[in-house]
């Protein structure tokens, strides 16, 4: 339970609460990964893949297997594959539930083999729950434990921007990088995914894909089947139903659940942030991809933010200028309130 409060997200659960900071608020930050890596810390995918495949082997190996990444540790990854890993929580939505259901077939109960036991009913669901919990909560931990091995004091002088007083921050990372380099009080900071400063934290990482678009519908009989037709049908579904590989099934389709990254409960339990956002007069956007997987939070903001905000919006590449362009466009804001910039543009004068 400590652990659990040590790295909970920053929630004003009152409008009172919030509005003890809100008198600061005219610059609302959004800050994403591309932030830490501007100030040269390795909290890329990339390097987290590394990470799995030295301290869990096991993970790395489902995650290679079953979601079709690239092996980071290949001498011979090509520049595209190794770019794969930069959706990773994208690519949490890509289990392949049918390829790990077949690797483990052997389990299906066998209720006329010899040495059949009514525990072996069983095992082929325990397999697929033991299976989920290495992609869930094993991965997840192991991301905290990568994101905890951060060193904040190797971050060079000549990557620290100027940031503005009057502002707070909306912080999709998990680091304490705006604390360590910055001296940003904690109350300023509302970490939407939470931060990882315990063992074992409670990290939000997951895909964003509607957990409804991999539930398996129910097989309908054929049409025009007379009476006597549709019994028969039903007989014949009764005969094949398999309650081993059933419920092993739908074990595994429990993942993508599971794996989701709820953003509207995550935006419900941070209610009071989003309902207090009236006195921004400026949204400064540093090194986030602006992501489908994120997309949600950035509906949210343009409707709950004054019409007349001016956006910076940070970029790294002009494949990515013009992406975040576009997004911001369809997300209503207008043109002329959007300011595309670099991170280095607002570095601090030595």
């Amino acid at each position: 339970m400590e652990n659990a409060v040590a790295c909970r997200s920053k929630l004003f659960q009152t409008n009172n609460e919030y509005e003890k900071i809100n008198t600061l608020m005219k610059t609302l930050y959004i800050i994403g990964n591309g932030f830490d890596i501007h100030h040269k810390l390795d909290t890329r995918y990339q390097s987290f893949a590394n990470y799995l495949a030295e301290n869990n082997s096991e993970v790395y190996d489902l995650l290679l297997h079953y979601y079709g990444l690239p092996d980071i540790t290949n001498p011979e990854l090509t520049d595209e594959e190794y770019a794969l890993w930069s959706r990773f929580e994208q690519a949490l939505a890509d289990l392949d539930y049918v390829e790990v259901l077949e690797n483990h077939s052997d389990l299906i109960a066998r209720p006329g083999a010899e040495d059949f036991r009514d525990r072996d009913w069983h095992s082929y669901q325990i397999e697929m729950e033991l299976i989920i919990e290495d992609l869930t909560t094993t991965l997840i931990n192991d991301f905290n434990s990568f994101i905890l091995e951060v060193e904040y004091e190797n971050i060079p002088n000549d990557t620290l921007i100027e940031l503005e007083n009057d502002s707070h921050f909306l912080n999709f990372n998990y680091t304490e990088t705006l604390q360590k380099s910055y001296g940003i009080p904690e109350e300023r900071i509302t970490y939407i995914h939470n931060k990882a400063n315990a063992d074992n934290c409670n990290l939000i990482l997951g895909h964003g894909t509607d957990p409804a678009n991999f539930e398996e519908k129910e097989e309908e009989p054929p049409q025009g089947l007379s009476e006597e037709e549709f019994y028969e049908w039903r007989e014949q579904k009764a005969d094949e139903y398999d309650y081993s590989y059933e419920s092993a099934k739908q074990e595994i389709l429990s993942y993508y659940t599971k794996a989701f990254k709820n953003t509207v409960s995550i935006i419900e339990n941070n209610i009071a942030f989003f309902a207090n956002l009236i006195e921004v007069e400026k949204v400064i956007v540093l090194g986030h991809s602006i992501s489908e997987v994120d997309l949600k939070y950035f509906e949210v903001l343009k409707a709950k933010l004054n019409e007349n905000v001016f956006w910076n919006v940070s970029y790294y590449s002009e494949l990515e200028k013009q992406e975040h362009k576009q997004t911001l466009l369809q997300l209503g804001i207008n043109d002329n309130n959007i300011a595309q910039i670099k991170i280095t543009d607002l570095k601090r004068q030595l």
